[in-house]
């Protein structure tokens, strides 16, 4: 096993021409294998198969609907907050004003 001495990466060996040659897939380095016995190539992969990226996104309809629904829910719980608020404000004028009588 050997590693490239540019960027560092495994070297990859590849067979051409009877050859074995070991090549970086990351810059493209390749030099001349010394030795062939302790490389096999078992299966080669293509690039399409290595690389598949899945991309998943929401409709924008459910998107939209489920924007509007957070809206009302935010509006709800302010509006539950706003009445809360009110009232502990009124009991503490309330126990405020017995307090001082």
């Amino acid at each position: 096993m050997e590693f490239c001495p540019k960027c560092g990466k495994l070297l990859i060996p590849d067979r051409r021409d009877e050859k074995t040659y070991l090549i970086c897939k990351s810059c493209g380095f390749e030099k001349l294998a010394s030795e062939s016995k302790g490389y096999k190539i078992v299966q080669t992969v293509e690039e399409g198969k290595r690389r598949k990226t899945l991309i998943v996104e929401e409709p924008t309809k459910i998107v939209k609907k489920r924007k509007e629904e957070e809206r009302e829910l935010m509006a709800d719980y302010y509006e539950l907050f706003l009445e809360n608020y009110e009232e502990g404000v009124e009991e503490e004028s309330t126990s405020e004003e017995t307090e001082f009588e």
